[in-house]
C-alpha cells in the first residue's frame, strides 16, 4: 500500500473527527458507570450527568430540557419523529397526507414510504428546482385539510442546499390559523432533519419554528452512535423502542451517559463557532469550486450557489468520470471524498438527489461530494483541486 505524507479529509458530511472538547468530556464520563435509572449514589451521579447534558443541549437550542430526547443517532431520531408522530395521529378510518421533498435523506424517505406502502398515508414527495430548493408555491398548493405532517431537511447532505425553513414555517402558521378559523381540528406537525447544520448554522428552535428537529453526533465532531430529537411541548409521539420507559417513555434503553455528555459538549462548541466557521470556510469553498472550474472547464456544479449552499459543500460532476471510481482514485492520491450520503453507498444507481435537480443519469453517476472540515485551509482546497484534476486527466477518457 502506498502512503502519502499529506492527506486531506473532505468527507465531513459523512462523519467528523472527534473534537478536543468532545474527547475530553467523553474521557471524563467514561468513569461514570452507574445506571441513571437507579437510586444509589453511583446511579444518581450518572443521572445528574445525563440531565446536565440535556439541559445543556436545550440551552444551546433555546428549548426546554423536557423537549430533548436522546437517541442513537440521526436515523433513529428521524424514525422516532416521523413514525412516532404519524403513529400518534393517523387513524385507520382515513388517509392522512404527508409532505416531504424528493431529495430527503434515506432515513426520512424510507420510513415514510414504508408507511405509505401500508396504505396508512398518502405521501407527496415534492420535486425541487435545479438548485435543490423546495418551492413555497408548490408546497402551498400541495397542503390540504388532510395534511398532518411536513418534513423538509434544513441542509441536504449531498448537494449542501439550505432550505428556507423559516419561510416554510410562516406558510404553516397561516395554514394552522385558517384551520382554527374554520374549526378544522386536524394537526399539522413540522419536522426538519438538521443533522448537517450545527457546525454552520444557528439552530434556535423558536427562530426556526419547527415542532421536531433531528441532530446527529457524528456530523458535529461528537462520537458516533448518539443523537437527539427536539420535540416541542404538546407534540405527541408513539414510542418506537419499547422497554423500560427511558427518555420520557419515547426511547427505552439505558442512556449512554458518556456519549450523550460528549454530544452535548460538541453541540455547544459547534453552535458557538457556527457563524465563524461559515465566515472562514465559505471563501475556501468558493476558491475550491473556482479552481475546479478553471482546471476542468467541463465540470458541472450540482446544487445552489452562494448563501443558499452550506459553507463547506462542493458537489461536482465531470462528464466521462464515474464518481465511485474517482473517489477511489482520489483516496489513493491522499484525498478523502465521497459520491453521496454514506447511508447510500451500497446503492449503485446514480444519485437520486442529483437526478432530482433535473440532471441526467450520466451527470448523477459522475457526482463527487467534497465537504470540508471547519479547519480546512486554502492550501487544502488547492491540493484537492490539483489531485482531482490529475484524476480527471488520467481516468476520464478511460472510464467513458
Amino acid at each position: 500500500m502506498q502512503f502519502f505524507s499529506r492527506r486531506v479529509y473532505a468527507d465531513a458530511a459523512a462523519a467528523t473527527p472527534l473534537s478536543h472538547t468532545a474527547s475530553k468530556e467523553l474521557k471524563r464520563l467514561l468513569y461514570i458507570y452507574g445506571n441513571p435509572g437507579g437510586l444509589h449514589r453511583e446511579a444518581i451521579l450518572a443521572k445528574n450527568e445525563l440531565e446536565g447534558a440535556r439541559e445543556r443541549v436545550a440551552g444551546v437550542l433555546g428549548a426546554h430540557a423536557d423537549e430533548i430526547v436522546f437517541t442513537s443517532g440521526g436515523t433513529e431520531a428521524n424514525t422516532l419523529a416521523l413514525s412516532g408522530a404519524l403513529g400518534a395521529i393517523v387513524s385507520s378510518s382515513w388517509r392522512a397526507q404527508v409532505i416531504t421533498s424528493s431529495i430527503e435523506h434515506p432515513s426520512v424517505l424510507e420510513p415514510l414510504r414504508a408507511i405509505a406502502n401500508e396504505e396508512k398515508i398518502i405521501l407527496h414527495e415534492l420535486a425541487v428546482d435545479e438548485e435543490g430548493i423546495v418551492s413555497l408555491d408548490l408546497l402551498r398548493e400541495t397542503i390540504t385539510d388532510d395534511t398532518v405532517l411536513i418534513s423538509i431537511q434544513l441542509i441536504n447532505s449531498e448537494i449542501g442546499t439550505i432550505q428556507n425553513i423559516r419561510e416554510i414555517m410562516k406558510l404553516v402558521r397561516h395554514v394552522r390559523k385558517d384551520r382554527v378559523e374554520r374549526k378544522n381540528i386536524m394537526p399539522l406537525i413540522t419536522h426538519t432533519d438538521a443533522s448537517q447544520a450545527p457546525l454552520w448554522i444557528k439552530l434556535g428552535v423558536e427562530q426556526l419554528g419547527v415542532d421536531l428537529m433531528t441532530l446527529d453526533g457524528q456530523k458535529i465532531s461528537a462520537p458516533k452512535g448518539v443523537g437527539a430529537l427536539f420535540v416541542r411541548r404538546g407534540i405527541n409521539l408513539l414510542p418506537q423502542v419499547l422497554g423500560g420507559g427511558q427518555e420520557r417513555g419515547l426511547r427505552s434503553g439505558t442512556e449512554n451517559v458518556p456519549l450523550i455528555g460528549s454530544f452535548a459538549a460538541a453541540l455547544a462548541e459547534a453552535q458557538k463557532n457556527a457563524e465563524h466557521n461559515t465566515k472562514m470556510i465559505s471563501p475556501i469553498r468558493d476558491f475550491l469550486l473556482s479552481e475546479i472550474k478553471k482546471n476542468i472547464p467541463h465540470a458541472q456544479i450540482n446544487g445552489a450557489e452562494g448563501k443558499a449552499r452550506v459553507a463547506n459543500n462542493c458537489n461536482v460532476s465531470i462528464p466521462g468520470l464515474v464518481g465511485d471510481m474517482a473517489t477511489l482514485a482520489l483516496d489513493a492520491s491522499g484525498i478523502a471524498a465521497s459520491t453521496r450520503s454514506a447511508c447510500s453507498t451500497e446503492d449503485e444507481a446514480p444519485s437520486y438527489v442529483v437526478r432530482g435537480l433535473g440532471k441526467s443519469a450520466e451527470v448523477a453517476r459522475g457526482a463527487i461530494r467534497l465537504t470540508l472540515l471547519p479547519s480546512a485551509t486554502m492550501s487544502d482546497a488547492r491540493h484537492i483541486a490539483h489531485k482531482l484534476t490529475k484524476v480527471v486527466n488520467r481516468y476520464a477518457n478511460v472510464l467513458q
